[in-house]
């Protein structure tokens, strides 16, 4: 039940809310913690990971090229696309009725095999304008006010929860939460310290704080 949550009991012993609203306020930063990471790019990962799909890319455009398989090859790897699974049953059973089939069998090509063929193709055909994305990124993360070294170090949950928390707050006392500092000892700080606990978020929420403060970007 919610009345046993942690959180719940946090929520309804700092804020004046009825049940109901302390409920959805629980879930909303239950949603928040746990969801996308803050936007905080990692230059060498990133930058490291987008060079990574770039060689992939010049691979794959090098193995579309007309003349890197025979025409044989090219024609069974359509096929295979198209039929999948079924391909080597297709072969063996051919020149039986279609009836004799069954009707995952004939409904392969139109839900999957088709789209498989199109997505080769569709790459083929937009490669340079994936490939003009990826060195423009590479360029923005490397220029970033949002790039930090070393993010595997960074408590992204902790940040989530803070930003979360302040939301919860000014929401319902209708006050602004801290936004450089925070002090333990305030009301805003001992409801952070609690949601720490009660979510079982690892780390010091002042230096969680810290880090979300630098989150801030205008």
């Amino acid at each position: 039940m919610m009345a046993d949550d942690p959180a719940f009991d946090v929520i309804m012993r700092h804020l004046n809310l009825t049940e109901d609203q302390a409920s959805n306020w629980v879930d909303y930063i239950a949603k928040c913690t746990y969801g996308n990471d803050p936007p905080i790019f990692d230059p060498k990962r990133d930058v490291e990971n987008l060079e990574n799909l770039d060689r992939a890319l010049n691979a794959v455009l090098a193995a579309l090229d007309f003349s890197a398989m025979t025409q044989a090859a090219c024609d069974t790897l359509g096929f295979r696309m198209i039929w999948g699974p079924f391909s080597d049953e297709l072969i063996t059973r051919s020149g039986q009725k279609s009836e004799t089939f069954s009707e995952e069998f004939h409904s392969y090509p139109e839900r999957v095999g088709k789209k498989a063929s199109g997505a080769l193709q569709a790459l083929e055909d937009n490669i340079q304008p994936i490939r003009d994305a990826i060195h423009s990124t590479k360029r923005y993360i490397e220029k970033s006010s949002r790039a930090r070294k070393g993010t595997g170090r960074i408590n992204f949950r902790g940040i989530q929860l803070v930003n979360s928390a302040r939301d919860v707050w000014r929401l319902s006392t209708g006050k602004d939460a801290p936004s450089k500092a925070l002090n333990p000892a305030s009301r805003f700080g001992e409801f952070l310290c609690d949601l720490f606990e009660a979510f079982e978020i690892e780390g010091d929420p002042r230096a969680a704080f810290r880090a979300w403060a630098d989150t801030q970007w205008r």
